[in-house]
């Protein structure tokens, strides 16, 4: 400990007396941990540890599953034998969600509740911060008249009041008293906005047939996933045999909670980022590195007198390695700042909208994890960019450097080739960064415009959720939805409103069960389609020509016979070698959501309905005249500001239903910037990082180049005095920067295509050999680093020869 404590004292001392180096190294090692911390902190709150759950690895989501298919909401018949007869599950809990009119609470506003078992609080291992939870006696119909308000819910629409329990409020006309607000940390399901009691009837706990609830579990202590998994299986074997009719080619599927909150894409994308940053992180090591170079060399007087007064080498390398560790500790001190700014900005610019799907969002913070990280990439900073330097600056011959007196004598050979190495590496981590970046930006813009042939800036959307308590019947959805596009259609610059349940690349259509009249299927089999009801008008609107038959008509309504209108795509998977026209479909595989036998009457073009789906599935577009569902979004085109409309489509719509909320208003255009903002933070962060690569290794290049005139000055003045032009010294110096050059950039073109590949595979349109991406990035690096090598060559071909030998 006392030999520990000189060596800090002394690096203190030597840092103290280089400040200019001190200052570069600190804020080089500063930009280079606090960006992979800030990248840490927030991967460990949204990807690593989204919910603050004790053993969120023992809780899993329990699936129902057809033909080895994507997992589908629980029948909850099926779920109540899985918790009599399943042994692996500590506690399963079932949950439906519900979008309901809340009054009694201000504006009228649509929120999401979550209609849940009791044992969903206990199994997530957690209590009300407020108030408290309900029972199991408050599940029971009749008595089911109990809120639970999320916090962000609380806090949005009641200012965090903690009088607010005990207080009635109105969902869809029913009333509810709040009884208990949950915690902050409570963010799941993320877009829950109150929970109530799931009351079911007799008949409900018996169905097998209505597929609407999703299934949470923890598993038994010692109990794995896969364990699980095997029991379930057995069990949903069991039920298939018991209850054919239903249950036939119906398994189980068991995952990690985890890995539904994260989906497939969030993961990668943060590990992308996090990858990148590392790559930043490597080209400052090199670059503090090169500092380092250049600083050992001039401390090789102080070297060779201390070796010559008995000190051993590695006693040096301890000493060495001791500055930069602390050199690597001081820059984290600076990195946690940085780091600190980084997340407040990226915090701020979020949208609340969008923030909201996202489950530990506002838990993003530097904590003890993001610290111990800064701490390890600094120690491993330090010893990443000194060791080498450190060897280098030992290796010295100590009779000629004390022969020499105070001057320096230059780096040897191996000295220069470790620094053009770590120029190297600095140039070809940018290009491959660069380039990645560049890949990245390229696909958000042509996703981002995907959507341009639908005037995307001139539609003003919104959504409208109808209560089942006063739309119950077909006639009164019907009646509203008619009569509210006859109001907004009437008001002055509005060319066309429509309606849909999925805009194009709005990723909210409805992938559904679909049946061709006499086409049996064999059991365990299945086809589906996108399941879209429009108005009359919307294929129009949105520019999607018919290819075959007709489109919908004002006599198609709920006295005439159902019709359907099937996408190319559709036509070409279920009637490759037949017109599909004249034939009945029918949506849906249980009583409770199939709609009525429909005649398809035309086949439009295809339209994408998914921004992340490289094929969607054929659609079929029902009327929303004859088959009228509770949820609707209006697409209104404007011939001016869309937004300007949004009032008087508001007060033209009170007049039909004044306590109806709409929701989401904003333009379309609105709506995919909110679809695309992840990917767009991935996009700057790429290009952040790139950046800071790009502008290291042009001030590496040009470290290396200025050290190497600087170490030949004598070997240039030599050449100069022996006729050599200064031409050739610019040449032979530029040379050097062109082999350095091309060097790192043809190893950066390797490193690019790796990463090329993975962009591609998470954005679709980015080709992994796009040759204009790949040929202006490296001509532009190419271009920057030369440039970066200029001064100092066109110094050494300036070089006064007289000057530079009566030097030496």
């Amino acid at each position: 400990m006392h030999t520990l404590l000189q060596d800090l004292r002394y690096a203190l001392r030597q840092l103290r007396q280089s400040p200019g180096f001190t200052l570069a190294a600190v804020l080089t090692l500063a930009i280079g941990i606090g960006a992979n911390t800030a990248i840490f902190s927030i991967m460990d709150a949204v990807v690593f540890r989204p919910l603050a759950v004790p053993d969120l690895k023992n809780v899993v989501t329990v699936y129902e599953q057809q033909d080895r298919g994507d997992g589908k909401p629980v029948a909850l018949g099926n779920f109540e034998d899985w918790m009599r007869q399943s042994h692996s599950f500590e506690e399963m809990a079932a949950r439906r969600t519900a979008d309901m009119s809340l009054t009694g609470a201000g504006e009228a506003a649509h929120v999401q509740a979550v209609l849940t078992t009791p044992s969903f609080f206990s199994l997530m291992r957690t209590q009300a911060l407020v108030g408290r939870i309900f029972d199991s006696n408050e599940t029971q119909q009749g008595r089911n008249g109990e809120a639970v308000l999320s916090y962000g819910f609380w806090k949005q629409h009641f200012a965090s009041d903690a009088a607010v329990v005990g207080r009635k409020i109105q969902l869809d006309q029913q009333t509810y008293t709040i009884i208990g607000v949950m915690p902050k940390t409570m963010q799941y399901p993320s877009t829950a906005d109150l929970y109530l009691p799931l009351a079911s009837a007799d008949a409900e706990l018996a169905n097998r047939s209505v597929h609407d609830y999703l299934v949470i579990g923890r598993l038994r202590h010692g109990v794995t996933t896969q364990q699980a998994q095997a029991e379930m299986k057995v069990i949903a074997e069991r039920l298939s045999r018991q209850f054919p009719a239903t249950n036939m080619g119906w398994t189980v599927k068991v995952e990690p909670l985890l890995d539904d909150i994260n989906g497939e894409l969030t993961p990668l994308y943060f590990k992308l980022v996090q990858g990148a940053t590392l790559f930043v992180l490597l080209v400052v090591c090199a670059n503090v590195a090169n500092l380092q170079f250049a600083r050992g060399i001039a401390r090789r007087p102080e070297i060779a007198m201390r070796l010559a007064m008995g000190a051993s080498r590695s006693r040096l390398l301890q000493q060495l390695l001791t500055e930069t560790i602390l050199l690597g500790l001081v820059g984290a001190v600076g990195g946690l700042i940085f780091a600190q700014i980084y997340m407040h900005f990226s915090i701020i610019s979020m949208p609340a909208r969008v923030a909201r799907f996202m489950s530990g969002w506002s838990n993003i913070s530097l904590n003890g994890r993001a610290l111990g990280l800064s701490i390890l990439l600094a120690v491993a900073a330090g010893v990443v960019s000194g060791f080498a330097p450190a060897l280098a600056a030992l290796r010295v011959n100590l009779v000629d450097q004390l022969k020499s007196g105070s001057r320096a004598i230059m780096g040897g050979g191996r000295s220069r080739w470790l620094r053009s190495t770590f120029a190297v590496a600095q140039i070809s981590l940018a290009v491959a960064l660069v380039i990645g970046a560049a890949l990245m930006a390229k696909g958000m813009n042509a996703t981002m415009h995907a959507a341009d042939r639908f005037s995307p800036a001139q539609r003003l959307t919104f959504s409208v959720h109808l209560p089942a308590a006063r739309y119950d019947t077909p006639e009164k959805l019907a009646a509203w939805y008619s009569q509210s596009l006859d109001k907004l259609r009437a008001l002055p610059s509005v060319k066309s409103a429509e309606l849909t349940s999925a805009l194009p690349y709005g990723d909210q259509a409805w992938l559904d069960d679909c049946q061709i009249e006499n086409r049996p299927l064999a059991p365990g089999k299945f086809q589906s389609a996108l399941r879209i009801p429009v108005s009359n008008g919307y294929l129009a609107a949105f520019q999607i020509p018919m290819i075959a038959g007709r489109g919908f008509t004002q006599s198609d309504n709920l006295h005439s016979q159902p019709v359907a209108i099937v996408s190319r795509r559709f036509a070409a998977l279920y009637f490759p070698a037949e017109n599909p026209i004249g034939h009945r479909i029918r949506m849906g595989s249980n009583s409770k959501d199939q709609t009525e036998w429909a005649t398809i009457v035309g086949v439009a073009d295809e339209a994408k309905y998914s921004m992340f789906v490289k094929e969607d599935a054929g659609a079929v577009y029902l009327n929303a005249a004859q088959m009228p569902p509770a949820d609707m979004t209006y697409s209104i085109t404007a011939d001016g500001d869309p937004l300007s409309l949004a009032p008087a489509a508001r007060k033209a719509l009170a007049q039909l239903d004044p306590v109806l909320p709409l929701d989401n208003v904003e333009t379309y255009a609105q709506v995919m910037h909110e679809k695309l903002i992840g990917l767009g933070y991935v996009a700057i962060m790429l290009g952040t990082d790139a950046a800071i690569a790009l502008l290291l290794a042009a001030i590496g290049i040009f470290a290396v180049m200025a050290n190497q005139v600087a170490e030949r000055t004598r070997e240039i003045g030599v050449r100069l005095a022996m006729g050599a032009r200064r031409e050739d010294i610019l040449g032979m110096m530029l040379r050097r920067a062109v082999w350095l050059t091309g060097s790192g950039v043809g190893v950066g073109l390797l490193l690019a295509f790796a990463l090329a590949h993975g962009v591609a595979n998470l954005l679709y349109g980015v080709r992994s050999d796009d040759p204009i991406v790949f040929g202006g990035i490296t001509a532009a690096i190419a271009a920057i680093a030369l440039g970066s090598c200029w001064l100092p060559a066109h110094k050494a071909a300036r070089i006064d020869p007289m000057v530079a030998l009566r030097d030496e």
